[in-house]
């Protein structure tokens, strides 16, 4: 089989939407970053794999099965899509596919790829799907059945067609559309698909193909809900899978498809459904977790939590709940960037960043994102994101020094 001579992955981003968890391209599923999933199903299609990270990704990217020759360092200045891929010029040479970390679609898409380019003079190859509801993307625009551009976001009532463009790029000449990508120039964030769009210009061999298999994409918290969905029927429906050192109590109840990781505990009358816990965990007595996703080292005792994100040492209070559902039956939005996004989810608790805790009796309410090292105290009800590092108390809000996992309040600042 022929193969593809680089692909480049980009994993370089800053995730400030993907907030308040952290690392999304090595957020771990059933024991493995999502980044070796990627690496994992991709080296049968090339020999040379490149990946633009940022420097707080060092380690992470150092715990993965890959040539450290061909990790590249996203420059600073250099910003998005853009800036990760000007990021590569002169590590690559000849033909690439580009692809991001964290869209997951089906790698026998590649086969199509490689045996149209066998076939075919084509100089930019890419992949669209359709969707029936808006999705946050670059919509293709065309004129007289050809594509004319590239449209990245655009306005919900405006879109200029269903068709979305994904990420699977393949250019015949890397250095060719560096020269592009070099001039483009944008206010938004769209400077990739500005220069796709030039580069549309240039009377190139350019061909696209529909896509109509699983696609998962992480830019926001939320769709890691639909993310722990795909990989828990992926290792069988209904299957139930258990780590290493896993204490169940006999009254515990477990529905799967389900995926708890090694010398995590489960108490008496626990409920799981459809769930991803992490490693050494405790889910304490008459706690409910329904399609949800825990981390590492989170803690229960008499909770309910629903379609929710509990990234690693979270821990909640007896009876504090997570609301996933509201009374009208609309979708749930939630703030990014102050604006607020729908996320065309009916059932949505909460994202908990890692290190926070919430107080007893607490209740989080739908779409709500709470920071990271945050205490929510006993009884507040949280109907507004709340950012990293403060202590909610009361109608008090007070951002605290974090040293050592002990948290420092200086003395009467709570009453």
């Amino acid at each position: 089989m022929r193969k593809i001579k680089n692909i480049l992955i980009l994993a370089g981003g800053d995730s400030t939407r993907f907030w308040p968890i952290q690392k999304k391209s090595y957020l771990p599923f059933l024991g493995k970053p999502l980044m070796q999933y990627q690496l994992t199903s991709l080296k049968e299609f090339t020999d040379k794999i490149t990946i633009v990270i940022n420097n707080q990704d060092v380690q992470s990217i150092n715990r993965l099965d890959i040539n450290k020759q061909n990790v590249v360092f996203q420059k600073k200045g250099l910003n998005g899509m853009a800036g990760a891929i000007l990021s590569a010029k002169n590590k690559i040479k000849g033909e690439v596919l580009i692809l991001n970390a964290e869209d997951i679609i089906n790698p026998e898409l590649l086969y199509r790829y490689i045996d149209i380019t066998i076939s075919n003079s084509v100089e930019f190859l890419f992949a669209v799907k359709k969707v029936k509801k808006y999705f946050p993307g670059a919509y293709l625009k065309f004129k007289n059945n050809k594509v004319e551009k590239i449209v990245e976001k655009p306005d919900p009532m405006k879109i200029p067609s269903n068709l979305v463009k994904l990420v699977v790029d393949y250019f015949k000449d890397f250095d060719k559309f560096i020269e592009i990508l070099e001039t483009a120039k944008s206010d938004k964030d769209d400077v990739y698909e500005t220069a796709i769009n030039n580069f549309l210009t240039q009377n190139i061999r350019v061909k696209h193909i529909e896509y109509d298999d699983y696609w998962y994409s992480l830019k926001y918290p939320w769709q890691v809900l639909s993310l722990i969905n795909f990989f828990l029927n992926s290792q069988g429906k209904d299957k139930i899978r258990i780590g290493i050192n896993v204490k169940i109590a006999k009254t515990a109840k477990i529905v799967g498809p389900c995926f708890i990781d090694d010398n995590t505990v489960v108490g008496d009358f626990v409920m799981i459904r459809q769930s991803h816990i992490g490693k050494n965990c405790l889910i304490g007595g008459y706690s409910e977790i329904t399609r949800s996703y825990l981390g590492e080292g989170v803690s229960l005792h008499r909770n309910f939590i629903g379609d929710s994100v509990l990234v690693d040492r979270v821990s909640f209070g007896a009876q504090a709940a997570t609301a996933n559902f509201r009374f009208d039956e609309k979708s749930i939005k939630s703030l990014v960037k102050g604006k607020k996004i729908d996320t065309n989810l009916i059932k949505f608790g909460t994202i908990v960043g890692s290190g926070s805790k919430i107080g007893s009796n607490a209740t989080l309410l739908p779409g709500v994102k709470i920071g990271r090292n945050t205490f929510i105290g006993p009884g507040e009800i949280i109907s507004q994101d709340v950012e990293d590092n403060k202590f909610i108390m009361g109608t008090k809000k007070l951002k605290n020094k974090i040293s050592d996992n002990l948290l420092e309040i200086r003395e009467n600042r709570i009453p």
